[in-house]
């Protein structure tokens, strides 16, 4: 069967008419190239909730949010440090807060099926349905900069970047500590 197959194609590719034959493949495959452009992209269909991922990833609205938060801790803790003064803290984050939600499981063991079922545990929240979050990972601080008053006091420095170092959890070389302008504002 197949010998017949490749007979019959070296029959048709064999002469004058193999190069039109062969253009036209050519141009009919790009017509239909073309063509996929005017057609609309089909939509990425919602899946069941138990397949949904349990994490989310949150907006950086809410990077923005935490970062300032705990800008505005650190400020007022370290303001409290001798030596320290007034201080100004910016705090950079990577990615998003990351929602883990609660799932129920169901495992059904049958004569030769053994199907686990998950489903996400959807709570009616003013008549809108909500998922059950039962975590949330706040985004990583990847670096921390800190002007204070004392800022060019070795040990001053060492005391800021241990506090923010204990506080954050970050190694002390992405914490940067230097001395506040005098003429800022702040």
């Amino acid at each position: 069967m197949l010998k017949e197959i490749s007979d019959k194609l070296k029959k048709i590719f064999k002469g004058e008419n193999s190069v039109r034959l062969i253009v036209i493949a050519g141009l009919a495959g790009l017509g239909i190239i073309l063509m996929s452009s005017w057609f609309p992209e089909k939509e990425h269909e919602t899946k069941d909730p138990s397949e949904i991922s349990s994490e989310k990833a949150c907006n950086n609205d809410d990077s923005s949010a935490y970062a300032e938060k705990m800008e505005n801790r650190l400020e007022n803790m370290l303001s409290q440090i001798d030596g320290v003064g007034q201080c100004s803290v910016m705090i950079t984050v990577s990615g998003g807060a990351i929602y883990s939600y609660a799932q129920n499981a169901q495992q059904e063991i049958g004569e030769n099926v053994n199907e686990l079922k998950r489903e996400h545990v959807i709570l009616d929240k003013d008549n809108g349905d909500s998922p059950l979050v039962e975590s949330v990972r706040n985004p990583e601080i990847v670096g921390v900069i800190i002007a204070c008053e004392g800022g060019e006091h070795n040990v001053v420095r060492e005391c800021v970047v241990s506090a923010v170092g204990a506080a954050l959890g970050i190694p002390s070389n992405r914490i940067c500590v230097t001395k506040k302008n005098s003429e800022s504002g702040d």
